[in-house]
């Protein structure tokens, strides 16, 4: 029979190898972010996901010094306590760090690409009059391309370069119309109109586009704060979310079949959520269901309220109500690199070498 002190080296014994196994699957799957390939640029659009500070030129500050605390990056912000997924991208192809567009001087070179998102905004242009920034609509940051493409001269390789889409989360959020009417045509509401937007930018130039679809909504803490559903999550709005992802697939498939060298990837966000939310511990995390920072709950906003952050920010889904921490962001983009179940049909690793 094991005496107490050998049970207790034992069981010590065993918690250490778990510890250590589950540290190291978890580490797996942040990264690490470089690779041997290179991409000549990489071009962003999107909403507050992935915008790294073309809102303060529009006039909106940095709501809270909470964000960037553990990113700081002169003239740029974010909404996350660190990197995006744009950075991580960028940071595997050997690119630095994209500048917001609207931070850029005429004279000054887009040469390794630019970042066009603007938190707030979404898809369709009629977002706007629901959002409480300033912020351009994906019309609005296609033009802003288009101007960059027009003045680049010996620019050959924009058909090799990485364009990324992260958007309609807020079209979604934001226009009434989605949210309340459950016989709405999604195919014909937002889907077409980006599948639109994508063949733009296909005529503009662009030949390797990697396409995010859509959270699962109402398991953000904004979410569940506001409904308080009797589930974890708030299933319509869950449901809504699905609508708007089931359709992609088709879509950018059609797109690619008739775009000639085309290539589109879709990037399953609501996928690795869900992964995350089943099995947290295995990623490294221990809240999935609240919010990292204080939030601003007297404006009924989900955005940080002064600086005060968790000190465990690596252990949280989320860092404010609906934007996720630096590490989910990590996790998203490690999954993409390697997984054809997370980015399909192809992994973001065949995608830039193909």
């Amino acid at each position: 029979m094991m005496n107490s002190m050998n049970r207790a080296s034992y069981i010590s014994f065993l918690l250490y190898n778990f510890l250590l196994v589950s540290y190291s699957h978890a580490a797996s799957h942040r990264g690490p972010f470089k690779s041997n390939i290179s991409i000549p640029a990489l071009f962003v659009f999107g909403d507050s996901w992935v915008d790294n500070g073309n809102g303060k030129y529009m006039g909106n500050p940095n709501p809270s010094s909470a964000y960037g605390v553990d990113f700081k990056v002169d003239n740029q912000s974010r909404a996350s306590n660190g990197k995006t997924m744009a950075d991580f991208i960028a940071q595997t192809f050997g690119l630095p760090l994209l500048p917001p567009f609207l931070s850029l001087k005429k004279s000054e070179s887009i040469q390794f690409g630019a970042n066009y998102a603007s938190s707030g905004c979404g898809i369709l242009p009629e977002i706007k009059q629901y959002t409480f920034v300033n912020c351009m609509d994906l019309d609005e940051q296609i033009d802003l391309f288009k101007s960059s493409v027009k003045s680049l001269r010996n620019f050959d390789d924009l058909s090799k370069s990485l364009i990324f889409i992260n958007m309609g989360q807020n079209d979604m959020d934001l226009n009434k119309k989605l949210g309340y009417n459950a016989s709405l045509d999604m195919r014909q509401y937002l889907v077409k109109p980006l599948s639109e937007r994508l063949q733009m930018l296909y005529d503009l130039g662009g030949r390797k586009f990697l396409v995010s679809n859509a959270l699962p909504l109402g398991c953000r803490p904004f979410s569940i704060s506001q409904e308080k559903p009797t589930t974890r999550c708030v299933e319509r709005l869950n449901k809504l979310a699905s609508r708007f992802n089931s359709y992609l697939p088709q879509m950018l498939k059609d797109l690619q079949s008739t775009l000639s060298g085309s290539k589109f990837v879709l990037l399953d966000v609501y996928k690795v959520f869900e992964d995350v939310f089943s099995e947290p511990a295995s990623y490294g995390i221990s809240d999935i269901s609240h919010s990292c920072c204080a939030i601003d709950s007297e404006r009924h906003i989900p955005i940080c309220k002064g600086g005060e952050v968790c000190s465990n920010r690596n252990q949280y889904a989320f860092f404010d109500a609906i934007h996720p921490t630096e590490v989910m962001n990590s996790i998203m983009v490690s999954r993409c690199l390697k997984e054809s179940s997370i980015c399909k049909p192809i992994n973001l690793m065949k995608l830039v070498k193909a």
